[in-house]
């Protein structure tokens, strides 16, 4: 919860008070000595009554300044009497504070306490074997961090490397099963194709004499294509005349497409003339 005041000024002791309100009085003196030099007055007996008035002006704002203050002022845990301090603002002592802060500080010892004494032994030698503690884990946790770190890490990598054998395995066993039964499948056609075809589907090439069929079943396929080229040549009318091996009544034998083109040309002959 927000307190409803603003944090007061915490001081240690009143001495530190009295060096504050010392400060700005001779801060004061040094500005009124720089702007009304003791030079610039002839009269050397007697005070220059402007400077005068002037110190006695600046004297009563850092006393009304510091008598204000004094209320977010704490020193020593001790708050400051408002009324004491009004009163006493009037005065013309060296601070404008209440006696309680300007009377000389006191210091006040406690009598000797042995178990407060072993008590606090005790508690320097808990924060030493603390401090060892820290010490030792500083030196070991890290290299511990790093080999257990390595270790889950080289598992994470075992099980992965054995869950990729598993893997590949399964895939080449997977893989030779396929082939096999491709294999299998290859033999079973290669059965069914065994089987002996319809009579309907031997192609029975006629031949016209015994020595062509006799030449065709035995391997001279030379000449074959050769007198298949001559015969190609002699129904196209490209025959050369007198080529040896030919007969003489294939040497004057017309072409077929010689005799198809003319008797063609009798059709339409004929045709013309009945129409005449």
């Amino acid at each position: 919860m927000q307190s409803p005041h603003y944090r007061r000024i915490e001081l240690q002791s009143p001495a530190d008070l009295t060096y504050l309100y010392t400060n700005t009085v001779a801060l004061s003196r040094q500005k009124l000595d720089l702007h009304f030099p003791p030079s610039a007055y002839s009269d050397g007996d007697n005070p220059d009554p402007m400077k005068e008035r002037v110190k006695e002006l600046v004297d009563q704002f850092i006393r009304q300044t510091y008598t204000y203050a004094s209320d977010s002022i704490t020193i020593n845990g001790l708050e400051s009497n408002s009324s004491a301090t009004n009163n006493h603002s009037t005065s013309q002592g060296p601070f404008p504070f209440p006696s309680a802060f300007s009377a000389p500080e006191t210091i006040e010892y406690e009598t000797y306490d042995g178990n407060l004494a072993s008590r606090v032994s005790s508690l320097y030698a808990q924060l030493e074997s603390l401090t060892t503690t820290v010490a030792q884990l500083r030196r070991d946790a890290p290299r511990k961090a790093a080999r257990t770190f390595a270790d889950t890490l080289n598992d994470a990598l075992n099980k992965d490397d054995a869950g990729f054998e598993a893997a590949a395995f399964a895939h080449t066993k997977q893989g030779g099963q396929q082939q096999q039964q491709q294999q299998q499948q290859q033999e079973e056609d290669s059965s069914k194709m065994d089987i002996d075809p319809n009579p309907e589907w031997k192609l029975d090439i006629p031949f016209g004499t015994d020595s062509e069929r006799e030449r065709w079943h035995s391997g001279e396929m030379a000449e074959v294509y050769a007198d298949t080229l001559r015969t190609l040549l002699r129904l196209q009318g490209e025959e050369e005349e007198g080529r040896a091996g030919d007969g003489d009544d294939d040497r004057n034998t017309k072409a077929i497409s010689t005799t198809i083109a003319t008797a063609e040309r009798a059709e339409r002959a004929v045709e013309f003339v009945e129409r005449m």
